[in-house]
């Protein structure tokens, strides 16, 4: 955010906000996609794996609401830069979406791997077949085994896509706003020279800025 003028800095934090949004809104579909076409079927309690399956679906969910609602705080503080509290709830709630998104990652990452170590096996608990291999579809089978396996990791394989951008982002949104509420550079001593370089008037159009300023992508 050093060396933007005011309007820069607002198109910056307004287009962040926006991409934030949008991904939120994509992880979430695509975390009720997986639970309406697979996880509502992994029904076992006792099974570690299928309890993992959905323990992070949660988060998923989760997460995708948190990131939406950072992005639409970003949003509106893109707006109205002077306000202090919005700029504190824009850097917590983007603070919690990083983590939150990089958790997701994680488990995402946890259930690709067990899947394929596993063959898929706790996807397929509630169809009996004479062997795992043999993937036929049965009257008592409430899917298609012939297909649930790909489209498990498919999906799983764009949340994990998605949560990572997102992490990504509001990794962005925590350096915008950490750097309008002129907090302690954490990038060390080089960082801490390169703000003291900036220009006097930039700084206080900063901190002074109104909203009149009208806002343009």
């Amino acid at each position: 955010a050093c060396g933007l003028s005011v309007d820069d800095f607002r198109k910056v934090l307004m287009k962040t906000g926006l991409v934030l949004v949008v991904l939120g809104h994509v992880s979430f579909i695509a975390a009720a996609i997986l639970h309406g076409t697979v996880l509502r079927y992994v029904t076992a309690p006792r099974d570690a794996v299928a309890l993992q399956y959905c323990v992070v679906n949660i988060v998923s969910v989760t997460s995708a609401i948190v990131v939406i609602s950072s992005g639409i705080a970003a949003i509106v503080l893109s707006r109205y830069l002077p306000s202090t509290a919005l700029r504190w709830t824009v850097y917590s709630s983007s603070v919690a979406c990083a983590l939150l998104s990089l958790t997701c990652a994680l488990g995402l990452l946890a259930s690709i791997a067990v899947t394929l170590a596993t063959q898929g096996r706790a996807l397929l608990a509630v169809c009996t077949f004479g062997s795992p291999e043999l993937l036929v579809l049965t009257p008592d089978c409430p899917f298609d085994p012939t297909r649930i396996y790909s489209s498990s990791l498919c999906l799983w394989g764009i949340s994990l896509v998605l949560c990572v951008a997102e992490s990504v982002f509001a990794v962005r949104c925590i350096q915008l706003t950490h750097h309008v509420l002129e907090l302690r550079p954490w990038w060390g001593k080089s960082g801490h020279h390169m703000v003291s370089r900036r220009h006097p008037l930039e700084d206080h159009n900063l901190r002074s800025c109104t909203s009149s300023t009208p806002l343009t992508l």
